[in-house]
């Protein structure tokens, strides 16, 4: 048999595949011949000679394509079970594909990024079934759908063909053999259908197979199952879920890297060893992150040497993913050009290299790439293939890259392409779509010296020919394109510019181009995090953008063009977008119910049409069974309607006839009052849930008991059964929830995520998904077969008490003690999670360094960043503490180093930037609860768990001064303190109102005052001749400290004050409270000279707590805000005379729709319900029902559910402290 070689293996791709001699690669037992459940016909005569010859070319094509397969380096993939699971709950993927190969399931979809290593795992796997290849068994055939024409009929036919084997054996394979296919680069072939349905795979007379399927995770709609489940043969033997599976390659691990790395030095000879390696991948910030990917990987250690050179500190290198490409694609040339000079070339051939080199060899390779990548994509459609036949193509496009001309054979011989017989295609199909990025933006002047390429800005940084790809291609279906182009934008500081006149050019121009290009280049910016707070973006059109998770505050969008455009978790405070055009526009979100009451629970109806909601203020007594001697915890019918089970605070179960109102069973055996009791899906089976930490079973038609689970994570709060009567879900007191197999009991995975009571579960129709309601005011989404956390919905401002799927699986409800049911689209919650690139826990401490260049924080993960104070992006810190330690104090220290206070037990420790560890220690003989430093960082005060307020002198570390022992002769609690920003001033309060003011220089009492205050938070002005103190009750009093004139009082908000802060000249004071405001005040001076002070501006948008505010001490009115929304904003203030707006800088994590002030007047196309969306949060337009709530509490009705008592309806023993647990349940 006369064979063709297959798709070569690149050569880049080549240093990321396997050794064979490693003994971790050794597998025991085949790989093969496991096709349990499909049916093979009976074995027919046929020749023997054409058997012997048959399986004589599959022998030749084995020891072909093993030599091809052979690669240096493979490091074993690990993958986790579908795109929303976590990345720590992994597995091995080779070992799950043999799992699969000896299962009934008939296809597995392999998922990853790009670059995550797909086609080398394919290469491998095809390595190792070839390997363990027997005459007779299954047949490993690789196929790059990329290079199949019409993939979705004869595929393994054609490719069978393309190996030369002659009809009558394709035949005889399709009737007597099994094939195992694995099929490489689906989102390449830009393939929407599936394949194994439309070639008729494992049905009756056609090709028998298991088949693997490799595609990119980006490539993937939210319904791309479809696309790969099998259509079963007999409907009631099995469903596609029994004949399907998936996986998703994860990130490299930090071990994964270094094995890499160690196997990569010795290849050839190289600059360094591997520990140089490996300190410069975890020296230079966030490269570890960009090379858990493997291709980035190969990339990065190319390009390193040139990286490093002549950098001193590598802690201020920044290198992003686009970066990576510039190196390396100028490393290649620079290789390529060294190649040919030292190689012996025709006459023609140096003439022509000369040219080159004169022209610039590198930038001359770039251009040919760039070149070909937009002609790929212009005329292929982005198919990275292309087949070129001299005899057929010498006048096409085609000839231009391929032809015979030395020119273009030099510079196709140098690029980073790969060719297979007359198939030339990029290395990666990344590498095709960084340089068709390159050929819509451009920013370098290229030239031959590497170690410059790529540092210098095109000197011709001129406007978009209406020719680039920008006007004529829709770029959202291409996201790797655009991550390279927001890498661009990130560089670059001309880039955004430009986009941004593309944008405004829409304004004028209506032609298709124009808005192609515009809705290119503001979805471009946004993802870039560009932000568009304050900006003219009147009559822009920019239909079908993806604006989700934009920042548009006070932005002017007047008659735009919207529509179609995303806009989910977009931040669209004041923004004015009258007369806009928005027809489809989305928010990812639906309105939510009011009622006038709490709401304890819901229901849909069977045919989803209508919902049910159970609330405090409204019900109708159809009829009363009696016989439980204590509060009923929960009630559900039986899945026939005939009989009705209770559960009761008296610790029992009881079953009911639902039309004799009969009590057929008391179910005994909880040893505390039981809280959930459900029905199997089927009726047979009851089980139950108790505050004893027990689940119980039992026998529905006789009441025996059945099978005890006990539980570890405390009383059990709620329960359900899956649909599919697989599982049991049980929520907890704790926060946890735990899945159960219902059959055995066995207990399964475990859902973290929830930080107080789990108040109901919810099973998606399909069992695929569960939905969670909790007391910390959120709905979960979860994956209910991996116990993965998909979203959290935050929208609530009240204890969440339960939550439903919709029938159809299309739409989920809550309802809260907020009085609100909240409708969320399924589809949505699963796709509308808005990427953050800065992860923070809520934000606990907030400041300015001395030139206001900079802002630190430090949140509830002990995590402090730095940040750039005008344009949000974060800084490199170099500050490595301790798990064990508590940050309680950040600060900048007078020469501008950035100072950590962290306390350890009995110790307080000071760090500053770039120390390999504390500074000082200072040791107390209690343990310190929590510790302030004052602005000059000569002196820390803490306050012990006896609260014991100690003053610390850091210019003697030995100093140290008890200034009030164990709260004081009254034995005070301690709730604050403040040091006065110029002058020796230290301001400790109490909880019972008692204000201490200290000289800390003396260390000597200067005043003692006390108040009908509940103090909890305190703040001194510029000048310290005035101290604010804010109290429990939402009032702040302004306290002169030089008179005995009463304090000013200021009213405005409803709950404790959080903070309290002066701005540098004194003239305003930012508070917040947890009312989930900041309200802004402004001093006023009557004729008379006596002080006053009035609220100006009241922000909104906040989704928590606001914790800390801190003022500008460079940019007048400038104030930064970290809030328990884990967000960091910084906020502009303006007067023009008695107006004052105030409006946001920039923020961070603000991925949740806002629209307070947003204006709507005469929008057209914004459909009815997107209307009063937008109205409930907070929109304006005269021409909607007025009266509807806002999410922010503005009354002092809107309290909080931590705050609610006794006497709200909440039973005592079911929630006694701030944790959420019950009492009795404490450990």
């Amino acid at each position: 048999m006369r064979t063709r070689s297959m798709t070569k293996v690149p050569p880049i791709e080549t240093i990321a595949t396997g050794d064979e001699d490693d003994p971790n690669n050794k597998q025991q037992g085949d790989l093969v011949d496991n096709f349990h459940g499909i049916e093979i016909n009976p074995q027919i005569e046929t020749d023997a000679q054409e058997i012997l010859c048959l399986e004589d070319d599959l022998h030749n094509l084995r020891s072909q394509r093993l030599r091809e397969l052979h690669q240096p380096i493979y490091i074993l993939p690990m993958a986790k079970v579908n795109l929303q699971a976590q990345d720590d709950d992994l597995f091995s993927l080779k070992e799950r594909v043999q799992e699969f190969l000896a299962s009934q399931r008939q296809v597995m979809l392999v998922l990853g990024d790009s670059g995550s290593g797909k086609s080398a795992f394919n290469r491998h796997l095809e390595h190792q079934l070839w390997t363990d290849y027997n005459q007779g068994g299954s047949i490993p055939l690789y196929i790059n759908l990329p290079t199949v024409d019409d993939p979705a009929h004869d595929l393994i036919e054609k490719q069978l063909q393309y190996l030369s084997f002659p009809d009558n054996q394709i035949q005889e394979m399709k009737q007597h053999r099994q094939f195992i296919l694995i099929c490489d680069g689906y989102d390449e072939s830009q393939l929407t259908i599936n394949i194994h349905t439309t070639n008729h795979l494992n049905q009756p007379g056609h090709w028998r197979s298991k088949t693997i399927i490799s595609c990119r995770s980006q490539y993937l709609g939210q319904d791309y199952r479809s696309q790969f489940q099998p259509q079963p043969v007999d409907q009631d033997q099995s469903t596609w879920s029994n004949l399907f599976q998936e996986a998703v390659i994860a990130p490299f691990s930090k071990e994964q890297i270094e094995e890499y790395v160690t196997r990569y030095v010795p290849l050839e000879p190289r600059p360094w060893v591997t520990k140089d390696y490996m300190h410069m991948l975890t020296t230079i910030p966030n490269l570890m992150d960009l090379v858990k990917n493997p291709f980035l990987l190969t990339l990065a250690l190319e390009a390193l040497p040139s990286i490093t050179e002549s950098k001193q500190d590598l802690s201020t290198v920044r290198v992003t993913r686009v970066e990576l490409y510039d190196k390396f694609v100028a490393h290649w040339l620079s290789v390529n050009k060294r190649r040919l000079e030292s190689n012996a070339l025709s006459v023609d051939d140096r003439i022509v290299f000369d040219q080159l080199l004169d022209a610039g060899f590198i930038s001359m390779g770039i251009d040919y790439a760039k070149r070909l990548a937009l002609a790929i994509f212009e005329r292929q459609d982005g198919n990275p293939v292309v087949r070129y036949n001299h005899l057929h193509d010498h006048d096409t496009w085609k000839a231009e890259f391929f032809g015979a001309d030395p020119l273009a054979r030099l510079l196709q011989e140098s690029c980073p392409l790969t060719r297979t017989d007359n198939q030339f295609l990029f290395l990666h199909r990344s590498m095709l779509e960084y340089f068709f990025s390159l050929g819509i933006y451009d920013p370098v002047g290229t030239d031959d010296d590497f170690a410059a390429q790529a540092e210098t800005p095109s000197p011709t940084a001129h406007a978009f020919d209406p020719s680039n790809p920008l006007f004529r291609r829709n770029l959202l279906t291409e996201p790797s394109v655009i991550q390279f182009l927001c890498d661009r934008v990130k560089l670059d500081s001309t880039f955004d510019q430009q986009l941004l006149s593309v944008v405004n050019l829409s304004k004028a121009d209506a032609t298709v181009s124009t808005t192609t290009a515009a809705t290119n280049a503001i979805t471009i910016l946004v993802r870039a995090g560009f932000r568009f707070n304050g900006a003219d973006l009147q009559g822009i059109k920019v239909p079908g953008a993806d604006l989700s998770g934009g920042q548009f505050d006070y932005a002017q969008l007047q008659g735009a063009y919207l529509r179609n455009v995303n806009l989910s978790r977009s931040w669209l405070r004041k923004a004015d977008m009258s007369g806009a055009q928005m027809n489809g526009v989305q928010f990812g979100e639906l309105p939510y119910l009011e009622l006038d009451s709490w709401v304890f629970a819901c229901a849909y109806s069977s045919d989803g049409k209508m919902l049910a909601v159970g609330d405090c203020a409204r019900s109708q007594e159809m009829f009363v069974m009696e016989g439980h001697s204590d509060h009923v915890k929960s009630v559900g019918f039986s899945p026939c309607g005939r009989h009705i089970a209770s559960s009761s605070k008296d610790k029992t179960v009881r079953v009911w006839d639902s039309q004799t109102r009969e009590s057929l069973f008391v179910l005994e055996g909880h040893t505390d009052k039981v809280r959930s009791v459900k029905y199997s899906p089927r009726g047979e089976r009851l089980v139950s849930g108790g505050r004893d930490g027990t689940i119980r079973f039992w026998n529905s038609e006789t009441g025996e008991p059945g099978v005890v689970l006990n539980s570890s994570f405390g009383g059990v709060y709620s329960l359900t059964f899956s649909p599919d009567g697989r599982w049991i879900a049980s929520g907890h007191v704790r926060g946890g929830l735990q899945l159960w197999h219902a059959v055995s009991g066995e207990p399964g995975p475990v859902l973290h995520g929830h930080t107080k009571p789990v108040t109901g579960i919810a099973f998606s129709p399909d069992s695929l998904w569960i939905a969670s309601s909790s007391r910390d005011s959120t709905v979960k989404l979860w994956d209910a077969s991996t116990g993965s956390l998909i979203n959290t919905l935050s929208s609530h401002m009240a204890w969440v008490n339960d939550v439903v799927f919709s029938p159809d699986g299309l739409q989920i409800a809550s309802g809260a003690s907020d009085d609100r049911v909240r409708l969320w689209d399924v589809d949505s919650v699963l796709t509308s999670s808005v990427e953050q690139e800065d992860q923070l826990g809520a934000v606990l401490k907030t400041v300015y360094s001395p030139t206001g260049r900079y802002i630190l924080t430090v949140d509830t993960y002990q995590t402090i960043k730095q940040w750039s104070s005008q344009t949000g992006a974060p800084s490199p810190l170099s500050i490595e503490l301790p798990e064990s330690l508590s940050v309680e104090s950040i600060s900048y220290s007078l020469n501008g180093s950035p100072t950590v206070v962290a306390t350890q037990d009995k110790s307080i420790q000071l760090w500053e930037l770039h120390a390999k560890g504390p500074k000082t220690i200072l040791e107390s003989s209690r343990t310190v609860d929590y510790v302030t430093m004052s602005p000059c960082s000569r002196w820390i005060v803490s306050v012990d768990l006896d609260n014991t307020v100690t003053l610390w002198d850091l210019d003697s570390t030995q100093q140290m001064h008890i200034l009030i022992e164990q709260g004081g002769p009254t034995s005070e609690i301690i709730r604050c303190m403040a040091f006065s920003t110029t002058g020796p001033q230290l301001a400790v309060g109490s909880w019972m109102g008692r204000i201490w003011l200290f000289d800390p220089q003396s260390k000597g009492l200067l005043t003692f005052t006390s108040t009908l205050w509940s103090i909890e938070a305190m703040s001194f002005s510029p000048d310290g001749q005035q101290l604010a103190v804010g109290t429990t009750r939402g009032s702040i009093y302004l306290w002169n400290l030089q008179s005995v004139e009463c304090a000013i009082k200021l009213r405005g908000h409803t709950r404790m004050v959080k903070c309290i802060s002066y701005s540098h000249c004194g003239e305003w004071i930012a508070s917040s409270t947890q009312d989930r405001t900041v309200l802004v005040w402004r001093r006023r001076r009557s004729p008379g000279d006596k002080e006053s002070w009035s609220c100006v501006s009241t922000v909104r948008g906040f989704f928590d707590a606001v914790c800390d505010i801190a003022w500008s001490p460079t940019v007048p009115m400038e104030f930064v805000t970290g809030c328990n929304d884990k967000s960091v904003r910084v906020w502009q203030v303006s007067s023009d005379g008695e107006d004052v707006v105030v409006k946001l800088l920039w923020g961070t994590n603000l991925a949740v729709l806002h629209a307070d002030g947003l204006v709507l007047k005469g929008t057209m196309g914004l459909a009815s319900t997107e209307q009063k969306l937008l109205v409930q949060r907070g929109a304006s337009d005269d021409s909607l029902t007025k009266g509807d709530k806002q999410d922010d509490y503005t009354d002092s009705e809107a309290v909080k559910s931590d705050d609610y008592t006794d006497s709200e309806g909440v039973e005592s023993d079911d929630y006694t402290d701030s944790e959420g647990v019950e009492s009795d349940d404490e450990e």
